[in-house]
C-alpha cells in the first residue's frame, strides 16, 4: 500500500439490508467459518487452515484492521430484529495513487441474494467520499457470480489481467474498475430518472 491520502471511513455504511460495521468478538466463529470454507478459497486467496484455531491469526488481524479507521476492512452483516447477523466480509487490497483495490467474500450460506453486490455499492461510494480517484476489483476469470457483482456496480473491464498459480491451478484474473468521474455521472443519472 503506497502512502496515497485518504479521508478516513466511517465507522459504520448503511444499506437497506445490509450494515457494514467493524468486526466485533462474537463474528469470530463466522469468520474462521469463512477462512476455512473450501468454496470461499475457491475465488478469495486464502491458505489451507486445517483446524479452527489455525485461523485466528487472521481473523485477529482483519478485527484489528477493521477498528482502524484509516485502513479499509468492513464486516458485511445483514439487519436483523435482534441486530444484525455477519455475512461476510470487505477489504482493501491495494492502494496506489488514487486508486483502491478492493476484495471480498461472503459465506456460501449467503450467495446469489443481492448482498454482496449491495455491500460493494456502498463501499464504492464511501472509497470516492474518502478521495479515491478509482475503485477497482480482480476476479478469475471463471468466477461470473464476482463478475456480476462488479458489472451491477458500474466497473468497467481494464486492460491489467495477470496469470496467478493458486491451489494447483493457473487462472486467469480480470480486473474492473470505475473512476470517480462515472460513479459521479451515474449517479447524476439515476438521480435525474
Amino acid at each position: 500500500m503506497s502512502d496515497t491520502a485518504l479521508l478516513q471511513k466511517s465507522p459504520i455504511l448503511e444499506t437497506r439490508r445490509l450494515i457494514l460495521r467493524s468486526f466485533r468478538e462474537d463474528d469470530a466463529e463466522t469468520v474462521v467459518s469463512i477462512l476455512r470454507s473450501p468454496l470461499c478459497a475457491e475465488t478469495y486467496l486464502l491458505p489451507d487452515y486445517p483446524t479452527p484455531k489455525d485461523a485466528l491469526p487472521l481473523w485477529n488481524r482483519l478485527r484489528d484492521l477493521s477498528a482502524d479507521p484509516d485502513r479499509f476492512v468492513y464486516a458485511v452483516a445483514l439487519k436483523t430484529e435482534e441486530g444484525d447477523r455477519l455475512l461476510g466480509f470487505l477489504n482493501e487490497q491495494t492502494r496506489e495513487g488514487g486508486v483502491v483495490e478492493i476484495g471480498y467474500v461472503l459465506h456460501p450460506d449467503f450467495w446469489n441474494r443481492g448482498y454482496m453486490t449491495e455491500a460493494v455499492g456502498a463501499v464504492v461510494g464511501e472509497l470516492f467520499r474518502m478521495g479515491a480517484s478509482a475503485v477497482r476489483a480482480g476476479h478469475f476469470e471463471e468466477n461470473v457470480s464476482s463478475r456480476r457483482v462488479m458489472e451491477k456496480n458500474h466497473m468497467e473491464p481494464i486492460p491489467q489481467t495477470e496469470e496467478l498459480d493458486y491451489r494447483g491451478r493457473v487462472h486467469r484474473v480480470l480486473y474492473r474498475e470505475i473512476t470517480r468521474e462515472a460513479f459521479l455521472t451515474r449517479k447524476e443519472e439515476d438521480r435525474r430518472g
